[in-house]
């Protein structure tokens, strides 16, 4: 059961294409981090900035164009960017129940950004009230030998008809990741954590309860392989409260009201400038659930959130515009089971948005940007905003079911991303550029198309999915001009070096087309299949496969993050089909990836995710003209219960210790990596 739909649904009954990642299978995969727990799915590329960092790209989209959330409250703020976010890896990945994703259009019910998609990350604290009182809890640690990786989270619980208290806490040491053969160790890589979190649930009645619930997570120290000079601390704290009620009688049926605060802080130490970041989020939603006779269910609900955002230079005592921006939203989703065989969903939302900086005073802004002011190229007003606008957005699904195990979907959605600080704002260096203040941006808006079919029985599931994307007024940035130079000279040399080139953000003059397949498949053998070479156990063989194309009819390259035809085929042998029976499973899976040569032009020459060495640009391009080599990585797991509370989980990734390259990614992957976890509850 999914909540893609704000509501728990089978991915099999609704139009839009979801994956989902559950508790188990995060286990088994043994997952440094919840992007990688995403790796290998279908309709998902996840590159990694940095071994400590990593982005999901859905159907070539990334940053600012997915929206993420995390048990349902929205992360993404007015300061998130274009390129890859550490969104998945500033929260405790040993602390998730299962991870949901919607690939396609998410924003008539998540709002902005939702043009690739949806990413919903959903703790373990699921409240369990008990007859009788009760106390738990549970250890998990894990050792990977490619990177020292040495991780261990301790949780408890009291739990009776009324209570539900929960407690928990993650230490985790990772070392510089070793590449594949002839890489060697990549340094510095590693990074430090220390994560909190604490839930208290109280019963009113029978129908209703009410849940206050804390989150803090702190990397005090992390390093980025590609910039060895860049040294990062990152700490957020979440507090909430939800209430829940349900079976009312009245027609609303269902109701929630969740309200929370949000503080992200992020420090950068770098040779040439720090960055002192702090996004506070204050935000509140009601949602309630309606039925309209036996055959309509509508979602609807009100939400509202207020960013406020501070930006610094300690180095050079800079300071950036303050940010607030204020985002009420309304949405609907009627669902309409039409006929016995045919369901419709109709979706509606509207959404403000108001963007107010205030500029500090002249003195305090970074010496080119006064340069920039004393010689007209630019005004301390453009620098204070006050930009408001709206936007209505729609989506229409249809679930057909041929026969009891088949259906047919199709879904056209309409997705939206409102221009925010960093478009408008955004004044510093990145990874291959500098840049500057951008003014007069529309919003983006995208228009998606799917069809797919779906099957499931009790000795297979398969689903396969096509889809087209295209994205209008694309924020793109390009290299340009600011006060008269193609670049900004940050360390002083007096001539252009890496990463001092400007760029400017603008809307595309063309759009942006994405169009691809996603197709999955298992199948459990059958029995005498098994039994020819097994005295006991049952045999599965799964796979997936995923191919996109995508195009900037504007600048005419290719979709800036379109990612390589790739492919999963893997064997698994359980004791048992039912996985809570089943005391032991072993897994053998072939990774395959396509060379891949359709990479921007201005990319090539100066994202470090292209040179040999990310660290040296002089290294030249990996394929000699910058395309990625295909690989074929084999991956070999396997674990078995030591007891009814304990499970033992090993794993050997990469078993030929193949030297390769994720695209995006400014790191080699690792090379072979032996894993071994134990989990035991109380």
């Amino acid at each position: 059961m999914v909540t893609a739909t704000r509501h728990p649904e089978r991915p099999f009954d609704i139009p839009l294409a979801v994956t989902v990642v559950p508790r188990e299978e995060l286990r088994e995969q043994s997952a440094r981090t919840a992007a990688e727990a995403l790796r290998r799915k279908p309709g998902i590329w996840v590159q990694k900035t940095g071994h400590l960092g990593g982005a999901p790209i859905l159907r070539g989209f990334m940053g600012n164009r997915v929206t993420y959330l995390f048990d349902g409250i929205r992360r993404n703020t007015a300061g998130l960017f274009a390129g890859p976010n550490s969104y998945l890896q500033n929260i405790d990945a040993l602390d998730i129940d299962r991870i949901e994703v919607v690939r396609g259009p998410g924003s008539v019910l998540y709002g902005s950004d939702a043009i690739g998609g949806v990413i919903n990350v959903i703790s373990n604290e699921v409240p369990r009230f008990a007859p009788e009182p009760s106390l738990g809890g549970n250890l998990y640690t894990r050792y990977g030998s490619a990177d020292q990786e040495w991780s261990s989270r301790v949780e408890s619980y009291y739990s009776d008809g009324d209570v539900f208290a929960h407690i928990g806490g993650t230490s985790r040491e990772i070392g510089d990741v070793e590449g594949g053969q002839g890489v060697g160790v990549q340094s510095p890589s590693g990074w430090r954590e220390r994560d909190l979190d604490a839930q208290l649930d109280l019963r009113i009645d029978a129908k209703s309860s009410v849940e206050l619930f804390l989150q803090s997570f702190s990397r005090p120290r992390g390093y980025r392989y590609d910039r060895p000079n860049w040294v990062q601390s990152n700490d957020r704290d979440l507090y909430g409260a939800r209430y829940r009620a349900e079976d009312l009688g009245g027609f609303v049926s269902e109701l929630e009201v969740t309200g929370y605060f949000h503080d992200q802080e992020d420090f950068i130490d770098e040779k040439f400038f720090d960055s002192d970041s702090d996004e506070e989020t204050l935000g509140f939603e009601v949602q309630a659930t309606s039925y309209v006779g036996s055959d309509v269910r509508l979602i609807y609900g009100l939400h509202v959130h207020r960013d406020q955002i501070e930006k610094s230079n300690p180095q050079a005592g800079t300071v950036d515009p303050d940010v607030e921006w204020i985002n009420p939203a309304a949405y609907v989703l009627s669902e309409w089971q039409a006929t016995e065989r045919l369901r419709l969903d109709l979706g509606l939302r509207w959404d403000s948005f108001t963007l107010d900086s205030s500029a500090p005073q002249l003195g305090q802004l970074d010496p080119v940007l006064q340069t920039a002011i004393g010689n007209g190229a630019l005004s301390l007003n453009d620098l204070e905003l006050n930009e408001s606008d709206q936007a209505v957005t729609g989506g229409f699904g249809a679930v057909y079911a041929l026969t009891d195990h088949t259906n047919l979907v199709a879904h056209v959605g309409r997705a939206f991303r409102a221009p925010n600080k960093n478009d408008l704002l955004s004044f510093g260096q990145f990874t291959f550029g500098f840049n500057v203040p951008a003014t007069n941006l529309e919003p983006e808006s995208s228009w998606t198309y799917e069809l797919g079919v779906r099957t499931e029985d009790e000795d297979y599931s398969a689903a396969a999915t096509g889809f087209y994307t295209e994205v209008d007024n694309a924020i793109v940035s390009a290299p340009g001009t600011f006060d008269g130079s193609t670049f900004v000279d940050v360390d002083g040399s007096g001539f252009e070096d890496p990463g001092e080139a400007v760029y400017v953000k603008g809307n595309s003059d063309g759009t942006v087309r994405a169009t691809g397949v996603e197709v999955e498949a298992r199948r459990w053998l059958p029995r005498d299949w098994s039994r020819a070479v097994v005295d006991e156990g049952e045999f599965s063989c799964y796979g997936n496969f995923a191919w996109i194309y995508g195009e900037d009819s504007g600048s005419g390259e290719p979709l800036d993050r379109a990612y390589p035809a790739n492919g999963l085929v893997g064997l698994r042998l359980d004791e048992t089909r039912e996985a809570s029976e089943s005391r032991w499973w072993l897994e053998a899976e072939l990774w395959l990836v396509r060379k891949f040569d359709r990479i921007p032009s201005n990319r090539k020459t100066s994202d470090p995710a292209f040179f040999v060495d990310p660290q040296d640009p002089s290294s030249g391009l990996i394929g000699g003209d910058g395309s990625l080599p295909g690989f074929g990585v084999v991956n070999l797991r396997g674990g078995r219960r030591l007891g009814k509370h304990s499970t033992l989980y090993v794993g050997v990734e990469n078993v030929g210790d193949k030297a390769y390259r994720v695209k995006d990614s400014r790191i080699d992957a690792p090379g072979i990596n032996f894993v071994l976890g134990i989990s035991a509850s109380f």
